[in-house]
């Protein structure tokens, strides 16, 4: 039986990363276990934000985009196409909205 691992973004890969400090592009796709082409091509595609660049013109992904990223491969490693991820993805944030909304709301 396989033994999984949960990898959070403070400890990936055999290293221990600053989450405030962000990620670089190579980091994020390693966390995420894509590789640096991929991630780009889901930047293309509109799947994940591309992040602003820092003051020294290196873009970070922080938590929202990182837990994007996973979800991202995490459906595409499911079977779900491309093209129904954003959809998809969208429509769960808008449910996630209405459930904390009417939780607080009470």
């Amino acid at each position: 039986m396989p033994t999984w691992q949960v990898l959070t973004p403070e400890k990936c890969c055999g290293t221990t990363y600053a989450v405030r400090d962000g990620f670089t592009i190579d980091r994020a796709a390693a966390f995420a276990g894509v590789t640096v082409a991929t991630l780009r091509d889901y930047h293309r595609r509109g799947l994940v934000d591309e992040p602003e660049c820092d003051g020294s013109g290196t873009r970070r992904y922080g938590p929202v985009e990182l837990r994007r990223l996973v979800q991202v491969r995490t459906l595409a490693g499911a079977g779900v196409p491309l093209a129904e991820i954003g959809d998809l993805l969208d429509y769960l944030a808008h449910v996630e909205y209405i459930l904390n909304r009417s939780l607080t709301c009470g």
